[in-house]
């Protein structure tokens, strides 16, 4: 489906950002961790259990047993200061469990869990791993161990003791650090003008060897590097003397330290070099915010308390506002219309839903009924709200709400309230502190512009989600809100996948066409809903095979003006076109689609949207998650649109390349800032993800994983562990093909009080350089002047055969002289060659590049990644038979002779040692 034409003008504007200093609150649709640290303890880490695997308590014993291994191992690493101190397990619903074991959940779910146990999809390996959006020292997501790494011995083998993997991954979840091993570059050239396995610290020793199987030679080396060929490993020692690090090689036995500056490799090209400025992985985790808290080391137990939870079954309770406010704007109807699609499409089976309406006071519509059949789902929207009057009482509505939720077991953990209102209640937070108690979950819909601004605060303190809504009809932000609210249970089976959900103004006698993609991943409880204003139109749907679906298939509401098609059975792969002729005048009409997973074995691809920002002078930053199981989907085009408090929508073209927000190249994580937050009120954010056959792809990388102990070193022999076999790629393929999708991402507020703030340029993070023909070309992407908008001003670049000059003393690094280079715009290819002065040009010299960016009012980005070149002149070793022989038959003549040929041959060598040593220039010299 192609991007409304206002917002294709959209994207194409590149107006320099002036954004208010001021507080934002931000709402993003994917909830981050709740960890506390108290007392030098962590609290409330929740290990979720995905509900498709099978009761086991051997699963939920292996667990504990990791996690007081780890506490320990954390305890010392962290110099005796942090430990484990309180760990939830929360099982699935359909684990059958003694009650007396278990307790109810209150805020905690699989979607929001620390650590997720769930097998790998297409069995694509158990290495544990921590999926990271952000950079360093910024929390990540969440930690994956399957099942099998859990409950097999065998993997202490491949990872070391599981205590120590669930530390390594931790410091990456928590903390923001990044691995110290590098697969694409296992070897590197040192300023010492030695070759090094990469690695952290040097004090690490082993051999490097070629093995295949248990057969091991030694490593050749490639002429034109001067490193160990591609089939070349490095085996630690068994026994070391170092005792770091962690992030390298957390299996080998003597290691129980993180990396400090006393044994940090910052030469090393690894990812916690390249992320954290050549910071040890120690120096980042000590200024973290944990570190802050601390006072002193902790002297007591650090045995873990373990708390199993268990989910039960969906219970909640739409709490709806019908005060006078909610009849301007059709927006009475409009909720009708969203509610419906919510009860008829989004509610699970099995879940349990009531409905409450408030104005100055409450009514209980309904009180909880069981989603049993399509008559249930009927009876419930018949049930919704159709006028409007009186005043708001939010805290009315919530009290009623948590009435009805106690239906079912006298209790409101864990259940679920939607809570949509418009309107302001200056008495909102006389209900906080029963809110807390409850230990409910209440979500918030805010309805155009002067919903009460303290909804915020509501989900904030209860781990809902928060969505916002303006009268803006083309935007459908409502149904977006609504079909948002999935179930955080984890069961992508039950979980509504949103294919279309875009409204349109149509004139009269006027068609509005668009295409649907039902891939190979979703066809379950196919619907489509069409929504108009006035006048019914005329409908058409075909499917793949050509079969007409027209209005006569549909089931019309012509009170709440809808018209819903559901799909039999599995909806047919392919292309589906619907075709809409609008009868009466000008008016909105909306597209919503939604299906369901096709197998309950087979995850669909699906879409996570999360909204970040450090501080209130800090651009926002949109990452968008696509993935399949947990597979990154490449070369996806992903947009977002972000609808403001007034005027047309922005639209934004999110990318998965490395560059400006984005962190890691081709992840399946696409990032983008958004700047223009000039304008008070709420921003809402929703999300177009697009695949396309023969472009799109998925694919698995080991960027992220702990590293496998490839084996030891003892006593001059090298003992291989054997691996894992790897996936073979040719299972992947063909399983996205053409693809669409559809999600809302969150709201951003913005209060009053504004002060312009002009960003600097970002970071450059993918400078390379190369030696081409004798001379070094170095290439980046162009930053923007504001961030990655526009085009900055100008750059600096040094060199230096010193990395930690260039990283902290950038300035008096020698420099490259640029004069007469001007920045090309954001994403832009940029290119310099340089010939280097005899001086560099020694076998085993490495010399080091950065650069530093301005804009137009003399701004700088942070200096950018380090790049390195190391020179190394391979060996020439002419073939030429022996001349003299030391025997009886010698004579000067032969010596001769012998001069003639040794001359003849210095004239084929000579020409190659003058062109590495003596053809170079004395100066620098540059060419842009």
């Amino acid at each position: 489906m192609q991007m409304p034409e206002f917002i294709k003008q959209e994207l194409g504007v590149q107006n320099k950002s002036r954004v208010a200093k001021i507080m934002l609150i931000l709402l993003p649709a994917l909830q981050t961790s709740v960890v506390t640290l108290v007392n030098n303890g962590y609290q409330d880490i929740v290990f979720a259990i995905n509900p498709s695997l099978q009761y086991n308590d051997k699963l939920i014993e292996s667990i504990q047993e990791m996690v007081t291994e780890a506490s320990d191992y954390l305890y010392q690493a962290t110099k005796y200061q942090l430990y484990f101190s309180d760990v939830k397990i929360l099982l699935p619903a359909s684990w059958t469990l003694n009650l007396s074991l278990v307790q109810s959940r209150t805020h905690e779910s699989y979607e929001k869990a620390d650590v997720i146990i769930a097998e790998s999809y297409l069995k694509h390996g158990d290495a544990p791993y921590t999926l990271q959006y952000g950079g360093c020292g910024e929390m990540g997501r969440y930690i994956h161990f399957t099942p099998k790494f859990i409950l097999d011995d065998k993997m202490t083998l491949v990872y070391g003791p599981k205590g120590r993997v669930l530390v390594h991954e931790w410091a990456r979840f928590r903390w923001g650090v990044f691995n110290e091993h590098n697969d694409l570059i296992p070897f590197y050239k040192s300023s010492n003008r030695t070759s090094e396995a990469t690695r952290c610290s040097l004090s690490i020793r082993g051999m490097t060897a070629e093995c295949k199987g248990s057969l091991c030679s030694s490593c050749t080396i490639d002429n034109s590097t001067g490193l160990p060929n591609k089939e070349c490993q490095f085996f630690p020692e068994k026994n070391q003397m170092s005792s770091s690090s962690i992030m390298y090689l957390q299996g080998l036995p003597n290691v129980d330290k993180f990396c400090d500056n006393t044994t940090h490799n910052p030469e090393a090209p690894n990812m916690q070099n390249k992320m954290c400025n050549y910071k040890s992985t120690w120096d980042v985790i000590s200024k973290s915010e944990d570190f802050q808290n601390i006072s002193s080391p902790h002297n007591g137990s650090v045995k873990p308390n373990f708390t199993l939870l268990q989910a039960k079954n969906r219970v909640l309770c739409l709490v709806l506002d019908v005060s006078g406010s909610m009849s301007s704007s059709n927006r009475i109807d409009r909720l009708r219309q969203a509610a419906e699609i919510f009860l008829q499409q989004i509610a699970e089976t099995g879940s349990q839903t009531g409905i409450v309406t408030f104005s100055s006071s409450a009514s209980i519509q309904t009180h909880l009924k069981m989603i049993i059949s399509d008559i249930t789902r009927e009876d419930l929207v018949k049930l919704l709200p159709a006028t409007a009057n009186g005043g708001t009482s939010i805290c009315a509505g919530i009290r009623s709400g948590f009435e009805v939720l106690r239906g079912d077991d006298n209790a409101t953990k864990g259940d679920e309230i939607i809570l949509l209102t418009d309107g302001v209640d200056g008495q909102i937070s006389s209900c906080f502190q029963e809110v807390e108690e409850s230990g409910s979950v209440i979500h918030t819909i805010a309805l155009g512009p002067s919903a009460a601004k303290e909804l915020e605060e509501l989900s904030a303190m209860t781990g809902g989600l928060q969505f916002a809504a303006t009268d803006n009809l083309d935007t459908s932000g409502l149904i977006d809100s609504f079909t948002g609210l999935i179930s955080q249970n984890g069961d992508s089976s039950q979980q509504t996948i949103q294919l279309e959900n875009s409204g349109t103004n149509i004139g009269n006698n006027t068609w509005l066409n668009g295409t649907v993609i039902i891939d190979k991943s979703i066809g379950n409880d196919t619907t489509f809903v069409v929504i108009w204003e006035a006048q019914t139109p005329d409908v058409f749907v075909y499917d793949p095979n050509g079969k007409i679906y027209n209005n006569s298939d549909f089931k019309i509401n012509q009170t709440v003006h809808t018209a819903r098609l559901e799909i039999n059975g599995t909806a047919q792969t392919g292309p589906w076109i619907y075709s809409i002729l609008n009868l009466g005048g000008d008016q909105v009409i909306t597209v919503t689609v939604t299906s369901r997973a096709a197998d309950a074995n087979i995850p669909p691809i699906k879409v996570i949207v999360h909204i970040s920002r450090k501080d209130s002078t800090s651009p926002m930053i949109i990452y968008v998650e696509v993935s399949h199981g947990f597979l990154p989907v490449l070369y996806a085009n992903v947009s977002a649109i972000i609808e403001r408090p007034s005027g047309l929508p922005v639209g934004l073209q999110l990318s998965d390349d490395g560059l400006g927000a984005d962190i890691v190249r081709n992840d399946g994580i696409y990032t983008k800032y958004f700047l223009s937050l000039n304008e008070r009120g709420r921003y809402s954010v929703k999300v177009r993800v697009q695949g396309s056959e023969g472009t799109t792809r998925i694919t698995f990388t080991t960027e992220g994983q702990a590293m496998p102990i490839p084996g030891y070193a003892e006593n001059g022999n090298i003992e291989v562990i054997p691996q894992q076999p790897l996936v073979n790629k040719t299972d992947l393929d063909g399983i996205s093909g053409d693809f669409n999708r559809v999600q809302a991402g969150g709201t951003i507020s913005v209060p009053s009080g504004t002060s312009t703030i002009d960003f600097p340029p970002c970071k450059i993070t993918d400078l390379q350089a190369t030696i081409v023909n004798n001379k070094i070309v170095l290439e980046w992407s162009a930053p923007g002047g504001d961030y990655d908008q526009g085009s900055a001003s100008r750059y600096e670049m040094r060199m230096s055969e010193n990395l930690l000059q260039l990283r902290d003393y950038f300035s008096k690094a020698s420099m490259v002289n640029l004069t007469g280079m001007h920045p090309q715009p954001y994403g832009s290819r940029e290119v310099v060659r340089i010939t280097p002065e005899n001086q560099y040009m020694q076998d085993g010299t490495t010399i080091y590049f950065a650069v530093r960016v301005y804009d137009e009012s003399n701004q700088s980005s942070e200096v950018s990644n380090i790049a390195r070149v190391s020179f190394f002149v391979p060996i020439v070793e002419p073939i030429v038979e022996p001349i003299i022989k030391p025997n009886d038959d010698y004579t000067p003549q032969k010596a001769w002779i012998a001069a003639v040929v040794i001359g003849i041959v210095c004239l084929v060598v000579g020409p190659i040692i003058c062109i590495v040593y003596c053809i170079v220039p004395k100066k620098v010299s540059v060419e842009a």
